[in-house]
């Protein structure tokens, strides 16, 4: 342990140098750039809403030269700094005048050019024809993704100082002393100008703080590609860069979708969209570090991780951060306020484009069964390296990697006989649950006798099957499932329009919270359940408390600025209705009937549909 901690002591006291350094530079840079006006003011492009002081990159940047040079015995080659020059130059020129957009893209092409020459590149080794344009696209592609995550407090530099955490642990187990001694002093500085710039900052980084960590993070990227394995270097750089990369991509499909230019600002990115579905900007910034943590945590088991298992758990993540950038795509359009409503245009070109080469009127079951292929290949992995707790026997890896695609096309088969390609995911419910569970015994069931029946008894591993059968289901109904759950939450937490109690906690109560949930054109949040029964005062129902009975109304109204009381009509008698309505009117708030009676049509009803007492009652039908 103390050889390890000898080992990492300038890589430490690099960054700790820096912490300090940009502790002690943040305030006094935020108070010049505010002396001289060198203000970022808001805008429809922007988040904020009001004036922050720019120039914060100036500190990250001297914080980092001070860590580097006091901390650090040695460092990257001097053309990479000397590429870090130029994009400074370039941030400080485009926050004071913005820059023109062929500056920017020489300015990042010098940059790499500097990389280039220091004997960086992406996949080094392989054809210079396919390494030098990838070098460009990841430099380039790094550098710009982590300025556009800048778009709430605290964000870029908390997915930098993750990321570059976790370059700095791989550079220390690569032996790769200089890559770590950068990483932590970037950390640092990043960690340092954190406590200025989380919610709400005092401080932003500007251009030319973002474009530098971008660029350095690239490199460090490299770095780490060149000292492993042809897994480690295709893997790991792009999982420590998954939040960046996952934004980059997710806001260049969709805006290509909706015929947008790409190069605009916007609040159309992953952290915007997750505001806009109901979290709030600290519980953005805390999911999207805890992902870039979870990516980097992955991207250090896989030094020690097989090739197999290393590219079973790429394709599980893949199929996750689909789902995810789906879902996010798709709950844009008129259903979330703040969006525009060209996110419907961008869902109509979409569906046409995969109607036309994915599988027509059935490309979401194309899709499915595409996601399944990944998964159901991921899971036989898995389970094998479960049931060893490492690397199978070499006479078993050899089977699991020969008899992989026969596996998938079994289940595959399995799971389109058992219909699972048939459904209507977002509403499925425990039916469906079951389905899966059986398709997915069923497919582990004739994979398990094909292969004893091909190889013989050494093939004969029933708990293989059996994990194999657990780790599929919950791979596949999590995919599955996943839309609904998402689309729950998002409900739940969705705020906006009048506040509303919801009178009932049995399955009236709850038909009526999920009806106003989805159909946020109702302008209703609900904010509590009322209930006669005292004993499940205080309990929890699809996540809404009921706070009380009918007689606690006054004080529950005031003490959650509720505006109205919606009533289940069916649930309750007419006397009661008659009471709930009094007692509404003498906490001076507004009484809805809910109705969701079913009616003759208008040319098959004999006669008109009466109900005494209806003429004093707003009713609010489904």
């Amino acid at each position: 342990m103390s050889s390890i901690l000898d080992i990492a002591a300038g890589p430490l006291r690099a960054g700790g140098v820096a912490v300090g350094s940009a502790l002690v530079l943040t305030p006094l840079v935020a108070r010049v750039a505010r002396r001289y006006g060198w203000v970022d003011r808001p805008s429809n492009d922007r988040w904020h809403d009001r004036p922050v002081a720019l120039m914060g990159g100036i500190a990250i940047v001297g914080a980092l030269v001070v860590g580097v040079t006091i901390g650090g015995r040695s460092t990257f080659p001097w053309p990479v700094w000397a590429g870090a020059g130029i994009l400074f130059a370039l941030g400080l020129a485009d926050d004071l005048w913005d820059a023109r957009p062929d500056a920017k893209v020489l300015a990042q092409v010098l940059a790499t050019a500097c990389v280039l020459y220091s004997g960086y590149a992406f996949w080094r080794g392989g054809p210079v024809w396919v390494s030098i344009p990838l070098t460009f696209l990841w430099v380039i592609g790094i550098t710009n993704a982590v300025n556009l995550i800048d778009g709430i407090d605290g964000l870029a530099a908390s997915v930098t100082a993750i990321a570059a955490g976790a370059l700095a642990f791989l550079g220390v187990a690569l032996g790769n002393l200089a890559l770590a001694a950068v990483m932590l002093a970037l950390a640092g500085a990043a960690i340092g100008f954190l406590v200025y710039n989380t919610p709400p900052a005092s401080v932003f980084m500007g251009d030319c703080g973002s474009l530098v960590l971008g660029y350095l993070l690239s490199v460090g990227a490299l770095g780490v590609q060149g000292g492993g394995g042809p897994v480690v270097g295709t893997l790991v750089p792009i999982a420590v860069m998954a939040v960046p990369i996952f934004d980059t991509t997710f806001v260049t499909l969709t805006r290509v979708l909706r015929g947008r230019s790409v190069t605009d600002g916007g609040t159309d990115h992953v952290h915007h969209r997750l505001i806009k579905l109901g979290a709030s900007e600290g519980q953005a910034l805390a999911l999207l570090s805890g992902m870039s943590a979870a990516f980097g945590g992955v991207a250090l088991s896989a030094l020690w991780m097989q090739r197999p298992l290393a590219l079973a758990v790429a394709a599980l993540l893949l199929v996750l951060v689909t789902v995810v950038g789906v879902y996010l795509a798709t709950m844009g359009g008129d259903r979330l306020a703040g969006v525009s409503s060209s996110e419907s245009g961008m869902t109509v070109r979409f569906g046409a484009l995969v109607r036309t080469y994915a599988g027509g009127a059935f490309w979401k079951s194309v899709a499915g069964l595409l996601a399944d292929l990944l998964v159901v290949g991921a899971a036989f992995v898995v389970a094998a390296y479960l049931r060893y707790g490492g690397p199978p026997p070499a006479e078993w890896s050899a089977v699991m990697v020969e008899m992989l695609p026969a596996v998938i096309g079994a289940k595959l088969l399995v799971f389109y006989t058992f219909g699972l390609y048939e459904g209507i995911w977002r509403h499925a419910g425990t039916p469906e649950v079951v389905r899966l569970a059986g398709a997915s015994g069923t497919a582990s069931v004739i994979v398990g006798v094909g292969l004893v029946t091909m190889k013989g008894s050494m093939a004969l591993v029933p708990s293989i099957f059996i994990l194999d059968w657990l780790v599929t289901t919950i791979g596949i109904g999590g995919a599955r499932f996943a839309f609904r759950a998402l689309r729950q939450y998002a409900a739940a937490h969705r705020d906006g329009g009048r506040r509303v109690l919801v009178y009932g906690s049995g399955p009236d109560g709850i038909l009526l919270l999920r009806h106003l949930r989805q159909h946020p054109e109702l302008g209703r949040t609900v904010v509590g359940l009322l209930y006669e029964n005292s004993a499940r005062h205080g309990y929890r129902m699809q996540g809404i408390q009921v706070l009380g009975g009918p007689d606690d109304l006054p004080a529950i109204c005031s003490d959650h600025d509720v505006e109205e009381v919606i009533v289940h009509l069916k649930a309750v008698s007419k006397e009661e209705r008659s009471r709930i309505r009094e007692q509404c009117a003498a906490a001076g708030v507004d009484c809805q009937y809910f109705d969701p009676s079913l009616r003759p049509a208008p040319e098959t009803s004999t006669s008109p549909l009466t109900d005494t007492g209806r003429d004093e009652e707003k009713i609010l039908s489904p």
